[in-house]
């Protein structure tokens, strides 16, 4: 594999750069679907017994916890390069940090209490998060104009999804070959794949793809100020992105955290059904990503994003309706029309803003690479919190739902209702902000040609 500095990456390098998707969707799909209703579930119902509502804070309280971590390690990974390149050495540092956390985290012992559950995801966020920003802190410099930037996120997402249905083929093989390990089993499976996939794409990213620095960086990023996360808030293209991070982010993160209870308590289905369901859902994630981003090289990012979260919201109609009849086949259907929009608006976001930060360079030669990305991760993360703080709460108090118990038919109906009606407002609260969205592909041609006279084709 050779590649000249400034030109398109091959695939064999891209495939290399986005193996790093397989432990980051390890830690992704089951800390969502899996982790949280385990840590919830009473242990004679086969979880750790910490409870719905406390789970649910814990996990609110530790996100808002990254909103101040994640500034901090977005600025390091912008602050302190080394002889491999700005950003393999994080890459490389993520590794023993998430590795420990994930051991203790995955495989808890049954009983395990607040302080043990705080104290190792603490260290697990920090791992996920080094490993996460220095990632995508990657992508401005070797991805070289405005759809190849969305080409790595497409790559990237697409080997996410195929890890993601690997680890949800999991419980159905279990079930299949009558292993009865319960979800505690499971969940330490999925722990070990995050174990052994890490390492080994570490070593083929960091070995087989270039580290350059971004175009239009001069270097002056030497010291930590408060004035360019300020500025990066304020950036009307940025902060624009943000908020529609937060809203899919609280959307995606509503519908994992309370998957497992719908498709076992609305629809009646087992584990491996459940997990078949969520094998398609991503199986057709990942099979109609071409297509957004198709209308994305052809029209604009933030066209494609209003047409994948408007199909979103369909998809929640469905899933209430599918609600009343209940079995395998209604929850099928929401599930193959929500899981087609599902990746576009993440790729779409993260695209979007390293088109914002090549502008950015230009304007300041400061690459904030780091701290935009950590900014974008930090949104995600906030909606993520709100999702299972407020949405468990939701759940418990005013719904009147509790996994381990008998729950009377208007506590599961008010399941299904917090489970659609959330999502489903939040995807359109997004359709509605990217409306607003400024930057255009005209404007990065021309940010483009300013940092080179030949313009992007002799970029290619």
């Amino acid at each position: 594999m050779t590649d000249a500095p400034g030109k398109r990456l091959s695939l064999p390098r891209v495939l290399a750069f986005s193996s790093l998707s397989v432990p980051l969707a390890g830690v992704g799909l089951p800390v969502g679907v899996y982790l949280a209703p385990m840590y919830a579930r009473a242990p004679e119902a086969g979880g750790v017994g910490l409870g719905l509502e406390l789970t649910g804070l814990l996990f609110m309280l530790l996100r808002f916890w990254d909103i101040f971590t994640d500034p901090v390690m977005g600025y390091l990974v912008d602050r302190y390069r080394s002889p491999w390149g700005r950003v393999r050495h994080w890459v490389v540092l993520s590794v023993p940090v998430l590795g420990l956390a994930t051991y203790f985290v995955y495989m808890p012992h049954v009983g395990a209490g607040p302080a043990y559950f705080v104290g190792w995801m603490l260290l697990f966020y920090v791992g996920f998060t080094l490993l996460q920003t220095a990632r995508s802190a990657w992508v401005p410099a070797i991805a070289v104009d405005y759809d190849d930037r969305s080409r790595f996120f497409q790559w990237a997402e697409i080997i996410s999804t195929l890890a993601m249905l690997f680890l949800l083929a999991i419980p159905l093989i279990l079930e299949q070959v009558g292993a009865d390990v319960g979800r505690m089993g499971q969940v330490a499976f999925m722990g070990w794949v995050l174990l052994v996939s890490l390492p080994v794409s570490v070593f083929l990213a960091c070995t087989f793809v270039r580290d350059d620095p971004v175009r239009g960086d001069r270097g002056e990023a030497q010291r930590f100020r408060l004035k360019p996360f300020i500025a990066a808030l304020r950036n009307r293209y940025l902060g624009r992105i943000l908020l529609l991070q937060l809203l899919v982010g609280t959307a995606i993160s509503v519908t994992a955290s309370n998957y497992l209870f719908v498709a076992e308590f609305v629809f009646d289905l087992s584990d491996g059904m459940s997990s078949l369901i969520l094998m398609f859902f991503f199986l057709m994630a990942v099979l109609a990503l071409p297509f957004w981003l198709k209308l994305a090289a052809r029209t604009e990012k933030s066209i494609a994003f209003r047409v994948a979260v408007s199909v979103s919201v369909v998809s929640f109609v469905i899933y209430f309706i599918a609600g009343q009849i209940g079995g395998f086949w209604p929850l099928f259907v929401g599930a193959f029309v929500n899981g087609a929009a599902f990746s576009a608006p993440l790729v779409l976001t993260s695209s979007m803003t390293a088109d914002v930060i090549e502008w950015q360079a230009l304007k300041t030669g400061e690459n904030r690479s780091g701290i935009y990305y950590s900014l974008l991760t930090s949104a995600y993360k906030v909606g993520s919190s709100l999702a299972l703080g407020v949405g468990y709460f939701i759940l418990g108090r005013i719904a009147g739902f509790h996994p381990q118990q008998d729950n009377s038919p208007e506590a599961i109906q008010g399941l299904l209702l917090v489970f659609c009606i959330l999502p489903g407002v939040l995807y359109a609260l997004a359709a509605i902000v990217v409306t607003k969205y400024p930057f255009t592909r005209a404007m990065q041609q021309e940010v483009s040609r300013s940092l080179d006279p030949r313009g992007t084709e002799a970029l290619d």
